[in-house]
């Protein structure tokens, strides 16, 4: 097989935990033919570019623009032969937001690069466009029509079809990772160990919900492998550890990682589905709480399969949830944290 050559390479979403754990990847490790590495950060974003240069020791500068604003996306993407497209809002204010970022953002960054010529571009979306399965049993995959059940997985799978217009142009490759977890651990991650700690964790229906996961490291092995393997051209896969969990399994490895006895705060199940209702009661409306929103997808299965990265790329995930939480703790208390 003949690897492909990255080139010159844009990586968007620069800070964050995604971007960080690629660099760190690309320092350590160089794929053939990595040329520049170019950053793209947000206007107002405190990034010092020499300490970028100095921590990861890359041929790196730095691009600066917004995703809705397209003479600077222009700019970013001049002399680029490989995007790899991180940036994305999570949680908003108003649901208008993940289309104005998720959707819109990604299709003008993706039209620009098929006119500055970029060959690949490679598009981290997420599990929430597939949608959720009907049965702790049934696995998701990409053969399966998408049914995103919220307005973020919608502006994903909107994005994902922007991405795929451009097919023609440059190679496109679609990344669903399920939620991340692993060093460097983010604020809300924090928030869920000291509630875990603190015996006062909320477990919806017992949790006995079907729960995929992917590793930091699991999902930079599979970025790699989206911006080299020739056969991921076209393509959209799944993202997560090979073992599929629960809710509740989740939550224990994390006690186990912390060392306490897994306690939870039990709530029906039909507190989900009301909950739900209120989310996209309140989106019609313009709004958005957070709480609400992870609350209403509390009972939902999503399960997902790797069958086909692993079929079609050789992706083989290694960090195993045990091992990953332990991680992730020991980051904490070492930083502080816990």
């Amino acid at each position: 097989m003949t690897v492909r050559r990255l080139g010159h390479t844009l990586i968007t979403g620069v800070p964050g935990w995604l971007s960080a754990a690629v660099l760190r990847s690309l320092a350590d490790q160089p794929p053939e033919g990595l040329g520049r590495v170019r950053c793209l950060v947000a206007p107002g974003m405190a990034v010092d570019d020499a300490a970028l240069r100095r921590d990861y020791g890359l041929d790196l500068e730095v691009a600066r623009a917004d995703l809705r604003d397209g003479a600077a996306l222009a700019q970013a993407v001049v002399g680029i032969d490989s995007v790899l497209h991180g940036a994305a809002i999570l949680h908003v204010r108003h649901p208008r937001e993940w289309y104005d970022i998720n959707t819109t953002g990604t299709k003008m960054l993706a039209e620009a690069a098929a006119a500055a010529g970029v060959t690949r571009f490679v598009h981290i979306s997420s599990n929430a466009a597939g949608g959720r399965s009907h049965a702790k049993d049934h696995l998701l995959t990409e053969e399966q029509p998408a049914k995103p059940m919220s307005h973020y997985g919608r502006s994903k799978y909107q994005a994902e079809l922007a991405v795929n217009a451009l097919s023609t142009r440059m190679e496109t490759v679609n990344l669903r990772p399920c939620m991340f977890y692993g060093p460097p651990v983010p604020a809300r991650h924090i928030d869920v160990y000291r509630r875990i700690m603190a015996g006062r964790m909320p477990l919806v229906g017992g949790g006995d919900f079907a729960r995929s996961v992917v590793h930091i490291d699991n999902l930079i092995q599979c970025c790699r492998l989206a911006l080299t393997h020739p056969a991921a051209a076209g393509q959209t896969y799944y993202v997560a550890d090979r073992e599929v969990h629960t809710t509740r399994s989740v939550v224990e490895a994390m006690a186990r990682a912390l060392g306490v006895p897994p306690r939870f705060l039990p709530l029906p199940r039909l507190v989900a589905p009301l909950a739900y209702f209120g989310d996209m009661t309140l989106a019609a409306c313009g709004w958005y709480w957070q709480t609400l929103h992870l609350v209403g997808e509390a009972d939902w299965h999503v399960g997902v399969s790797v069958a086909k990265a692993e079929r079609e790329l050789g992706y083989a995930p290694t960090m195993t949830l045990d091992q990953g939480m332990a991680q992730a703790i020991t980051w904490c208390r070492t930083h502080g944290h816990l």
